[in-house]
This record gives structure tokens, sequence and C-alpha cells, in this order.
């Protein structure tokens, strides 16, 4: 394997993960191998920031690998990847996207899973809301996919949809009026 093509291989277990990282960053090497999902989840997290060119490839070779699969489970380990105060909200919207594909229709339950305990996602997790709310084929589907969630994440996308009500009720507050509804029966 041409080591200078590909840079670091994550399958080296004498080195943890974040010494990798460092040692990538620092020199440069920014073509990466991916071998596990976890590697390439904490490589999402670590790198959400986007605070340098390493970081932007790092984080766009985690995510096509993980799309590679095309499991819509995998959304759970993209969602690590969110970060409201990422410097480069575009290469973020790639994310979104990729989430998206996978998602299918089955989107807003991988992410309510996927965000729920991730610190600092909650006005990525309203971008999402706000594409499903105006999605007529989504919109009918967002209190099925909502009972369907365990108790900490129903009560996430709640709060999420109480606070796109409350900043957008004159756009948003009969659907998501009528979401609740459907919820109730």
């Amino acid at each position: 394997m041409d080591k200078e093509r590909y840079g670091y291989i994550f399958n080296d277990k004498s080195k943890s993960l974040g010494e990798i990282l460092k040692e990538c960053k620092s020199c440069g090497k920014i073509g990466v191998i991916f071998l596990d999902i976890r590697d390439m989840e904490n490589i999402l997290y670590n790198t959400r920031k986007l605070s340098t060119e390493n970081d932007v490839k790092l984080y766009e070779e985690a995510i096509a690998k993980i799309c590679s699969y095309n499991k819509p489970e995998y959304i759970v380990n993209l969602c690590k990847g969110f970060y409201d105060d990422t410097e480069d909200y575009e290469v973020m919207f790639g994310l979104v996207h990729a989430v998206e594909y996978l998602g299918r229709d089955d989107c807003l339950y991988w992410i309510s899973l996927g965000l729920v305990d991730v610190d600092d996602t909650r006005e990525w997790g309203k971008i999402f809301m706000y594409g499903l709310l105006n999605n007529r084929k989504t919109l009918n589907k967002i209190p099925v996919d909502i009972k369907r969630l365990p108790p900490k994440n129903k009560e996430y996308i709640v709060a999420l949809l109480e606070g796109i009500k409350k900043e957008k009720g004159d756009r948003f507050g009969e659907r998501i009026d009528a979401i609740f509804k459907k919820i109730c029966e």
C-alpha cells in the first residue's frame, strides 16, 4: 500500500485515534483510509469545527466512506459531525445532504437517534426539521416516526418542533399543531 498516497491507517492500535489525528494534521498527511465505522465517527467529531484544510479533507473523506456503505443506520454515526459553531457551513451542508441521501424515508428517525446526544447540534436539528416540515411527503410521516422513537429522542424532536413554532409560528404553527395532534392519537 502506498503510504504517501493514502496517509495513515487507523488499524494501528499502538496509537490512540487522537495521537494519529494530531500527527496526521501536523505533518500534512490528509489522505486517510478508514477501517472502522467508529474511527470515521471520531474523525467527524474531532474535525467538525472545520477550522483547517486538513480538517475539511478528513471530514469529507469520512462522510464519503460512511455513505459508501449505504446503510441508513449509519446516520447515527454521521450526526457526530454536526456542530453549531463550525467555521465552514458550506462543507457541513454536505453532511446534511449525505444524511438526507442515506435516510431516505426514515431520515427523521435516524437523525433523532444521532443528534440527541451530540453537543452543540440544536441548530442543525432545526435545519432538518425545517426541511421535513416544508415537504408534504415527509410532513405526514413525522408523527409516525416520532411515535416509534424512544422517549428521550421523542422529547428531543418535540422540543425542536416547539422551538420552531415559537420562532416561526406564523409559518409552521398549523403544521406543528397537526403533528402534535397526531402524536396524541
